[in-house]
């Protein structure tokens, strides 16, 4: 999908005057069970809760003219990006955002039989009829304050006096980090996923699977390095990135590939060379590093400049002039 496309599905939701929101909970019992349940909260708040995050996900999607859509599998170091989740492995707490838009027969939470402490996400549906897209929010501690907590004081309104909190209270902003729509995941902020969503154990299988693509391609003497360092989940992604859609492995030929490792300012004299100088050595994490980049082709000429650089995003122009 298009980021272009993304946007006017999101638009075509969000922008109708019958959009509307409800909110569910996400609750663990702390044996690895999940439920959902309906949250019960007054209409003029679901109202102003509703508006709030509209205007997060246009400013987050719609209105930011930085933004770039990618593959998740293509995730790279950039800061403005949104990610289409385009693995095999889609982590179960985000499989609850299809679940929530298929569904409609949830018990409502209630304080007597659930625990604002097992909450681990908050889902949000938006939307109106059978336009919908659902919203995932990750639940941090801080966002609950314990009436047990502390000895916590509020105001009584319209008054000076404080009293004494009585009730736990749940903080809500409008960050979130997944989108789901049109029966696809978008992630918003990669960091949690990696975090707290299991993420790795989907990378770390692609990222093997690429380290074999690499060993096949026999453009480096041993692999045993790379393999070394998949329990790094920033390494693991920029593997998956490199080894899954390069434009370098088995593309263009290992001789060109070590002629242009001989002769480029950037990557000279990093790497050593096999006793017969057919494949490169990764014996050193800088190599490592740079030859994650290179099988990406992120080492650049300017054709005008004649300059070299080192490019995260490349957006293809020849793509875009023939669509």
């Amino acid at each position: 999908m298009s980021l272009d496309a993304l946007r006017t599905k999101i638009s075509d939701v969000i922008s109708d005057e019958a959009c509307s929101a409800e909110f569910y909970f996400l609750l663990d019992d702390n044996n690895g069970q999940i439920s959902i349940k309906r949250a019960d909260i007054d209409q003029n708040t679901v109202n102003e809760l509703a508006q709030n995050f509209i205007e997060a996900i246009s400013g987050t999607v719609l209105l930011n003219d930085e933004l770039s859509l990618l593959n998740i599998s293509s995730a790279d170091d950039r800061a403005n990006a949104i990610y289409q989740y385009d693995l095999p492995e889609v982590p179960a707490q985000i499989q609850h955002l299809a679940t929530i838009l298929q569904r409609d027969d949830f018990e409502v939470f209630s304080f007597e039989a659930d625990d604002l402490a097992h909450l681990k996400g908050i889902l949000i549906i938006l939307g109106h009829g059978q336009q919908q897209l659902a919203l995932y929010k990750h639940q941090y501690p801080v966002a609950l304050l314990k009436r047990d907590s502390a000895f916590s004081l509020v105001r009584i309104r319209n008054q000076n006096r404080l009293v004494k909190l009585e009730d736990d209270v749940l903080r809500i902003n409008s960050k979130f980090e997944f989108i789901r729509i049109d029966n696809e995941y978008f992630i918003v902020d990669i960091k949690t996923l990696e975090r707290f969503f299991g993420f790795h154990d989907a990378i770390r299988n692609i990222a093997t699977q690429g380290i074999a693509n690499i060993d096949q391609a026999q453009l480096v003497v041993d692999t045993l390095a790379l393999t070394a360092r998949l329990d790094d989940i920033s390494f693991s992604r920029k593997l998956v990135r490199a080894a899954k859609a390069s434009p370098v492995l088995g593309v263009i030929p290992n001789a060109q590939v070590i002629a242009f490792v001989d002769s480029h300012p950037a990557l000279r004299g990093k790497f050593r060379l096999s006793d017969d100088g057919s494949k490169l050595k990764l014996d050193t994490k800088v190599s490592q590093d740079l030859f994650l980049k290179l099988l990406n082709d992120d080492f650049l000429q300017s054709e005008l400049t004649k300059r070299y650089y080192a490019s995260l995003a490349k957006d293809n122009l020849e793509a875009e002039a023939n669509p």
